[in-house]
């Protein structure tokens, strides 16, 4: 599983961070945090847009 942050540096990074290992022990599976800087957030969110529809990509918006 991949959380994608668009904005490096914020308060979103932050907050993916504190969230990862708890999502991590609840499902049983690794927790990554990706930053995907860049364009006013616009690269991360077209990269999570072309991901599977797996659901093991997220934003954080």
């Amino acid at each position: 599983m991949r959380i994608i942050v668009p904005i490096v540096g914020s308060t979103n990074d932050v907050l993916a961070r504190l969230v990862a290992p708890k999502l991590q022990k609840a499902m049983g599976q690794p927790v990554i945090v990706e930053n995907k800087p860049g364009a006013g957030g616009n690269i991360g969110a077209e990269y999570v847009a072309k991901s599977p529809a797996d659901g093991l990509t997220l934003l954080v918006g």
